[in-house]
């Protein structure tokens, strides 16, 4: 509901704001592949756009029978609207299999050129795969270790201010995916900070830091409480077939603590990309297992690395506003290789979820603004733990993403 309110009220300052120019006339424009409208005086720009990803996927050597097949991915439709000159607002809508969730929903106020406030939905600032826009992710899919232990979207407030060499975000924000029981939803504080002291066109070192706390407010209600649980869960490096092979869930959570170190690294067309994530989950245990040797916490960890190299389409540029990588120019063609190991077993705990290694190999197009195809393989290797133990199986998948 409070999701809805605010996107209800984004859309009426949207459209409010549009039709309060009475006294400059809008002129439209094409940028890059998508529509902008803007007055004469530069105190009001209007944008629209969207995207669809066409995916299909197929699976083999596959102990579990996975489903091969093809699939719409996604399909977003974006508003976005600049009024007064400082203020900002966006509207990003998706349709992930035909269900209307809300992705960024925001409003922006720019305190100056590198600074900005902003309040609503929207990505919480945790590492550099994390705060990509899927349309712009090097793999069809996040890496394993991110799906599982990313904050997500979420409801909150966030400050982010950068330089010449440095960015940093802090925020406050409600509860996350990964924090799913009833009661009440706590509170979450996320912050980054990345220090980039070489960032030229074709040279690029770049190393970050993460942090997210997370309360869980265990919620008490007509005298009954409602303990909280927390869920890391991951994808085979795949979307079509939806199932989670490694799960853990741990039950009685007080709070929940990941921290992140991130590395980018380029020089000219080749570039690296790496992040380890680890987390911890402090748990409120029963009286009645005071005599076990159960432990208090429970942790997992996962990293990935990543090499990307354009065999057309110049070097790499580097984007300090978010500290990210720029979207190579049209034409581009990129080749990719990266390593990803996710482990969701805890001894101590006794929770063992299970550990996922994959392997995957890349090709990208950037056919131009608006078009890119891609071709990825990948291997995965399973432990016992794992939905269905021990496997391993291979699958190929490839999309075709248009936007504007």
């Amino acid at each position: 509901m409070k999701k809805h309110s605010l996107l209800t009220f984004c859309f009426l300052l949207v459209t409010a704001s549009l039709f309060s120019q009475d006294s400059n006339e809008l002129k439209v424009r094409v940028e890059k592949g998508s529509i902008q409208m803007a007055t004469d005086d530069g105190q009001f720009k209007f944008g629209i756009g969207g995207r669809v990803y066409m995916d299909a996927a197929g699976y083999f050597d596959d102990k579990t029978d996975l489903g091969s097949g093809s699939e719409i991915r996604d399909i977003r439709f974006l508003m976005k609207a600049t009024v007064w000159k400082n203020w900002d607002a966006k509207i990003n809508i998706g349709f992930d299999g035909g269900v209307v969730s809300l992705k960024d929903v925001f409003l922006q106020y720019n305190i100056n050129k590198n600074s900005f406030f902003r309040a609503g939905h929207f990505l919480e600032p945790f590492g550099i795969e994390q705060t990509e826009s899927s349309k712009t992710i090097k793999f069809m899919n996040f890496s394993s270790t991110v799906e599982a232990f990313r904050p997500g979207r979420n409801l909150g407030v966030s400050y982010d201010r950068w330089g010449k060499n440095y960015y940093w975000a802090l925020g406050l924000f409600g509860s996350d995916a990964n924090n799913w029981s009833e009661g009440d939803e706590g509170f979450g504080l996320t912050s980054r900070f990345v220090f980039a002291p070489i960032n030229e066109d074709g040279t690029i070192f770049h190393i970050g830091v993460s942090g997210s706390y997370r309360s869980t407010d265990e919620d008490k209600f007509m005298d009954r409480e409602y303990p909280k649980t927390v869920r890391y869960k991951s994808r085979a490096a795949t979307h079509i077939e939806r199932r989670s092979f490694i799960e853990a869930e741990i039950e009685n959570a007080k709070d929940q603590f990941k921290y992140g170190i991130e590395l980018l690294t380029s020089e000219g067309p080749v570039v690296l990309q790496a992040e380890y994530i680890k987390t911890k989950v402090n748990v409120d245990m029963p009286g009645s297992w005071e005599n076990y040797n159960f432990t208090e916490e429970y942790k997992a960890n996962g990293y990935y690395a990543q090499l990307a190299w354009l065999i057309k389409g110049g070097n790499y540029k580097y984007k300090m506003k978010s500290a990210r990588l720029a979207k190579p120019s049209p034409g581009s063609i990129e080749l990719l290789a990266r390593f990803n190991k996710t482990n969701l077993n805890d001894e101590d705990s006794y929770i063992m979820g299970g550990e996922q290694k994959d392997i995957s190999l890349g090709c990208t197009w950037y056919v131009n603004h608006n078009v890119l195809m891609k071709l990825n393989f990948t291997n995965v290797d399973l432990d016992e733990n794992a939905l269905n133990g021990e496997e391993n199986f291979n699958m190929i998948q490839t999309r075709l993403q248009f936007s504007f």
